[in-house]
């Protein structure tokens, strides 16, 4: 009996181990203000565009890894990113969940800016702000992507969190690794049966890992990134 709990212990202890851990909505740093205004318009926003007619096929949800994003800022812009600030301890988090356009030959075919909304209060921020930390980012998202698909905020948000909590993710030693391949196997292995190779994308830049994106057809099961 003592083996058998013995040997149980262990394979939780594994299992922790093996995953990157991730806290709810009380246990991750959060700011003690938040910028005033942090609306979003794509008209204001250089390389920006509207796509109102491409039609939805499946859903891609994108996982920014945050070291290798923040190195991207200058030093004044990267302190000025709460995401960034070493003692916060980010990793892997929500870029955004994207509506997605069948066999789109190009980005700007997918749908985008379908409406523009009022800025999110800082009660919901707040409610979300673990998956993805920035205000900023939390507004964009919202009525860049979500608005083509989503009435509201607060149901494009709950499917977002509870695709991502639902997801295994690896060590953060692992998300350190040069290799796009080792990377994707890892998530493959941690998500298996489920997760299949074609419904994963790892972007890299040069070698270090840069974004996380998984496919999912409308009812949310893993599919193809087409």
């Amino acid at each position: 009996m003592m083996k058998s709990l013995i040997l149980i212990a262990i394979t939780i202890i594994a299992g922790a181990m093996a995953m990157s851990i991730k806290t709810d909505d009380d246990s991750c740093p959060f700011p003690s203000q938040l910028k005033p205004k942090y609306d979003f318009s794509w008209k204001s926003k250089s390389g920006e565009w509207q796509n109102l007619t491409a039609t939805t096929a499946y859903m891609m949800l994108a996982l920014s890894w945050s070291p290798t994003y923040c190195a991207t800022l200058s030093q004044a812009n990267r302190d000025k990113e709460f995401q960034c600030m070493p003692s916060n301890g980010f990793g892997l988090i929500v870029h955004g969940l994207w509506p997605q356009a069948a066999k789109a030959p190009n980005v700007r075919a997918h749908p985008r800016n379908c409406r523009d909304e009022a800025q999110l209060n800082a009660t919901f921020v707040k409610r979300f702000f673990c998956i993805m930390p920035s205000e900023d980012l939390m507004q964009g998202e919202w009525e860049k992507h979500g608005t083509c698909y989503y009435n509201q905020p607060m149901d494009y948000y709950v499917i977002t969190e509870k695709i991502y909590q639902a997801l295994r993710i690896p060590t953060n030693n692992v998300m350190t690794s040069s290799s796009a391949v080792v990377i994707k196997d890892a998530f493959l292995t941690l998500n298996s049966p489920a997760l299949f190779a074609s419904a994963v994308q790892i972007d890299m830049s040069g070698s270090k890992l840069k974004e996380v994106k998984i496919c999912y057809d409308l009812q949310f099961r893993y599919a193809s990134c087409t």
